[in-house]
């Protein structure tokens, strides 16, 4: 009995089989990254399993852009690692309980078939793929955007596009692997790009943010950013306050701070005001 249980599933078997014979998608998730010899020399290789039956997909197939060595294309596909993932099966090799595919070719045919639907406007599933760094001129990087995809077809998420509020680190919202629902904003088919947004799905704060903060209100807040000039303040998500320094003590980003609000401009979605004391630090 013990033996039997051992044995790999038959259900993932005929999943595989039937991917060779007709060309069927199948979704697995990634598991790992393995360097395999092609004769010449070691491809870094997605490995995929379900049920003890492992796969692999060679770089080539693997839709990753390959990078300027090959530790740089390693590190591109551990990024997919724990996401579920397309593909088309082109080669069993049942006496090693393995088998090879492509997930080129399983976009390829998601994509033609996606674009048809991809219209302005339009709310999708979507997968986040990686977060997009963008290297600064001092050699620090700053998070950019989400790359994400779209039953095939690659989309990009603005990060000013993920919440009305700041985010300072895009993985304490999104995490590679998330699926989530977006809004199309920009859909061009010679370009080959796609623009989403999640925050054109979430309730706008203005114009009744004018309402729920008047001028000489005095609300709690937290600090978003501090700068010579002022003080960074969200009274909510997509509601932030510049306010000026305390005559004493210093806030710090993450304090939670009394804010009295001086000025509210509901056409600019400005809110002016003067940090009180510092309520709580974080």
């Amino acid at each position: 009995m013990l033996a039997e249980l051992r044995q790999p599933s038959d259900e993932a078997w005929q999943e595989i089989y039937s991917s060779r014979q007709n060309r069927s998608i199948v979704w697995w998730p990634v598991t790992g990254v393995e360097e395999i010899s092609d004769g010449e020399a070691k491809v870094p290789c997605l490995i995929v399993t379900k049920d003890q039956v492992k796969g692999i997909i060679p770089l080539q197939e693997s839709g990753v852009t390959p990078g300027a060595t090959r530790a740089q294309s390693r590190g591109r596909l551990v990024q997919l690692i724990g996401q579920d993932i397309p593909f088309i099966v082109i080669g069993i090799d049942k006496d090693n309980d393995l088998f090879t595919a492509s997930r080129s070719a399983a976009t390829e045919r998601l994509n033609t078939n996606t674009w048809a639907e991809l219209t302005e406007g339009a709310e999708k599933t979507v997968i986040a793929r990686r977060i997009v760094r963008r290297p600064n001129k001092d050699g620090t990087l700053s998070e950019t955007g989400v790359m994400c995809e779209i039953e095939g077809v690659p989309a990009f998420l603005p990060i000013q596009e993920i919440s009305y509020g700041w985010i300072d680190k895009i993985s304490d919202f999104i995490q590679p692997g998330d699926v989530f629902k977006a809004q199309i904003v920009e859909a061009d088919r010679e370009k080959d790009r796609v623009v989403i947004s999640v925050k054109a799905l979430l309730l706008d704060p203005w114009p009744d943010a004018a309402t729920r903060y008047i001028k000489n209100g005095i609300y709690n807040a937290e600090v978003t950013g501090v700068a010579n000039y002022g003080v960074f303040c969200a009274l909510e998500p997509g509601v932030n306050a510049l306010c000026k320094h305390m005559r004493s003590g210093k806030p710090e980003k993450g304090d939670q701070v009394a804010v009295v609000v001086t000025n509210v401009d509901a056409e600019t979605r400005r809110v002016n005001g003067l940090v009180l004391r510092i309520l709580r630090r974080q």
